[in-house]
């Protein structure tokens, strides 16, 4: 048996970019991968999805990009890194297999920071529009039938809450990104 450490690929979702007047080109996120010791960075899409292999375990690379990219930058973004077995539990774990068919694209997973300090029952309250929210592995579910944009049920609701930070993908994203992990 090698001694060596393996290089796995991983999926950094960065929180925030490209919203609010905080700008982060793909191209700028693919140097910065690079230029961090991350093998091969590519992106997907224009909101802060980046592949890369590494040694470094999720946490030690999340910390890493984030440092890389805050000094880079001056950017303070938040990066939750997951592999592929992950997003395969992700996927699994579904509670919601008919919308992930039929309307993908109003069916979210927010990938979490941390386990969440209560249950999604405290953001009932903020489901005005017949959002529901269920809990799953390193994630939330959270299915909007009209769609994110006009929900009250916010990121800023949803980190308030449950008091971790988070960063959502549609559910096209979450499949393409475990896809892209698989190649």
């Amino acid at each position: 048996m090698g001694s060596g450490v393996q290089v796995k690929r991983v999926a950094g979702l960065l929180r925030a970019v490209n919203v609010g007047g905080r700008k982060l080109l793909m191209e700028d996120l693919r140097r910065i991968a690079a230029e961090a010791g991350f093998a091969d960075p590519k992106t997907l899409l224009a909101s802060g999805n980046v592949l890369f292999g590494t040694t470094l375990s999720p946490q030690q690379a999340e910390a890493a990009l984030e440092a890389a990219i805050h000094k880079d930058l001056g950017l303070a973004a938040d990066v939750m890194v997951r592999d592929l077995d992950q997003l395969k539990a992700v996927i699994a774990a579904n509670p919601f297999p008919k919308q992930a068919k039929d309307e993908p694209n109003r069916l979210m997973a927010m990938f979490l920071t941390g386990e969440p300090a209560a249950g999604p029952e405290v953001l009932e309250s903020a489901c005005v529009a017949g959002e529901v929210v269920k809990p799953g592995p390193g994630c939330l579910y959270i299915w909007f039938p009209n769609g994110a944009g006009t929900s009250k049920l916010s990121n800023v609701v949803i980190e308030r809450r449950l008091k971790v930070r988070g960063t959502s993908r549609n559910w096209n994203t979450v499949g393409k990104l475990a896809m892209l992990l698989e190649a």
